[in-house]
């Protein structure tokens, strides 16, 4: 069993490796031993905003600023996500608490958020499109096999 940093360590390693999963996971260790502590509740709330789980996130980074008000990254992390939801008074709300505390490190997480963000929306571009290739290729040889059937079945059934 290690200690909280010794999980947060573990998870922003998992999470810079874009294994989500396994961040996730570790920061719920670290949270098990500290459940307040505001560094890994920001870092699960990051984590399950790249997994698509906008409404945990939010729950993670207001638990963040409930322990620690002036947590820039919690106000920064929190305005992504409801930039992300379309919720824009509440994003700008956030980003202004953030820069506010800290321009230099709001603007910064804020972009690299961002960026993560975008980089997640075309890693699940990139398997949709994958998917419809695949579907392209069954729907071709679905149409070869339909097409050699028929010609097999009229040599016996002449019409």
């Amino acid at each position: 069993m290690g200690s909280v940093d010794d999980y947060i360590a573990q998870a922003i390693d998992r999470l810079n490796s874009d294994d989500i999963g396994a961040a996730i996971q570790m920061y719920r260790e670290a949270l098990k031993l500290d459940p307040s502590d505001p560094t890994a509740l920001t870092g699960l709330g990051a984590a399950l905003d790249e997994s698509g789980e906008l409404e945990s996130a939010i729950d993670c980074y207001q638990k963040a600023l409930k322990a620690a008000p002036d947590d820039v990254i919690a106000h920064s992390g929190l305005g992504v996500v409801y930039e992300q939801q379309g919720n824009i008074d509440r994003a700008t709300r956030e980003y202004r608490a953030a820069l506010s505390l800290d321009q230099q490190t709001a603007s910064l997480h804020i972009a690299y958020a961002r960026e993560r963000h975008k980089k997640s929306l075309l890693r699940e571009k990139e398997g949709y499109e994958s998917k419809v290739k695949e579907l392209a290729e069954l729907i071709d040889r679905y149409a070869s096999t339909t097409e050699a059937v028929d010609r097999d079945v009229a040599e016996d059934f002449p019409q």
